[in-house]
């Protein structure tokens, strides 16, 4: 999966509240799993909504923590 944008601070800051959903297998508020996918949509230039899928949500979640990582590096 490309990724190309990358992540605003808003939406960096928004992700550290929350770091615990890319480490711990928690269940996740509808706000929250529709702004996961609203970041993912953002990196990806993708239109991806959610679907109740659950491996769908782990493959989304993995792709922003790799944006969340990058941005951490550039801190």
């Amino acid at each position: 999966m490309k990724q190309n944008n990358p992540l605003t601070e808003v939406q960096y800051n928004w992700l550290d509240n929350k770091k615990n959903m890319f480490y711990v297998s928690t269940r996740l508020e509808p706000g929250d799993q529709i702004m996961i996918y609203g970041i993912y949509n953002h990196i990806t230039s993708e239109n991806k909504r959610p679907n109740g899928c659950g491996s769908c949500l782990r493959s989304t979640l993995n792709v922003v923590k790799q944006a969340y990582e990058k941005y951490k590096q550039t801190l």
